[in-house]
């Protein structure tokens, strides 16, 4: 009796390591990270890296954007012109990444320290 009781519980805890291992490497963050002091922030990027991309100013086709890290300090910031064939202002979802000096979209976009004069 003792051998059957043994012998059940080992097979129930291999059974649950193997249900909470499958579990762990199945289970994925359902909402991105949030900037709690910039609520307009949107997250770009994966759990394994990203930042907080934010318009802070919209003077369509001229766009203030800031680019932060994922504890909220600034990485990049500076004006982008944006002039999309069908009208549409730029919106934070439309950026797919930032790679150090450019931000991503279709193509990249490069971001300049004063707004675009008459370009």
């Amino acid at each position: 009796m003792l051998r059957l009781l043994n012998a059940f519980l080992c097979s129930v805890g291999v059974l649950t390591i193997l249900v909470l291992s499958a579990l762990l490497f199945t289970w994925q963050r359902d909402t991105p990270p949030k900037l709690f002091a910039h609520p307009n922030a949107l997250w770009v990027g994966a759990e394994d890296g990203g930042v907080f991309v934010e318009i802070a100013k919209a003077e369509a086709p001229d766009y203030y954007v800031e680019i932060r890290h994922e504890n909220g300090d600034i990485w990049a910031e500076g004006w982008i012109r944006y002039d999309s064939k069908d009208g549409f202002p730029l919106s934070a979802a439309a950026i797919t990444g930032f790679g150090g000096e450019a931000l991503y979209l279709q193509t990249s976009v490069a971001m300049t320290p004063e707004k675009a004069e008459g370009r």
